[in-house]
């Protein structure tokens, strides 16, 4: 799946795929192989771990190793995961769909079923709040002038689409 990354994000972390593995990072409940990221990500694992390499020699993340071959990455500042989460919105389906995820969705949500704002009534259907009303009232005779163009076009059978 492709996902979009905002241009100045990408320019902060040097690069899309290191801006969408800490993104993912943040998101993620729990730490992450780089298999996992590449395969949720859909970018091949040759370009996945010399980035999560750089990252957890510069600090940015920790590793847990399981077992033979296998080191999960996590993210070890909360500041930056919590940076990330705000500004990059990937997430692993299982972690989408853990309960309590949807009900932080949820409790966002009602939240912002309570948010109210006023509309301003009748400046998109009265030309009078316009800054220069007059450059949107078309004369009379223009739209006279229109009607027997159009009217000539019918009958001649050649209506040109612009």
């Amino acid at each position: 799946m492709s996902f979009r990354i905002n241009p100045s994000i990408e320019k902060l972390f040097g690069s899309k795929t290191r801006a969408k593995v800490l993104g993912l990072l943040a998101n993620s409940l729990e730490p992450k192989t780089g298999y996992a990221l590449s395969k949720a990500l859909d970018i091949g694992p040759p370009k996945v771990y010399p980035i999560l390499k750089a990252l957890e020699s510069a600090g940015f993340l920790e590793s847990i190793v399981s077992g033979p071959g296998f080191k999960r990455y996590f993210l070890r500042d909360d500041n930056l995961r919590q940076f990330l989460r705000k500004k990059v919105r990937i997430a692993f389906e299982e972690d989408w769909f853990r309960p309590e995820m949807m009900r932080e969705r949820r409790a966002a949500l009602a939240s912002a079923k309570r948010l109210t704002f006023k509309v301003p009534k009748g400046t998109a259907r009265s030309p009078k709040g316009l800054a220069n009303r007059v450059e949107f009232i078309r004369p009379r005779e223009k739209d006279l002038a229109l009607a027997r163009i159009a009217k000539k076009r019918r009958r001649r059978g050649t209506v040109q689409s612009e």
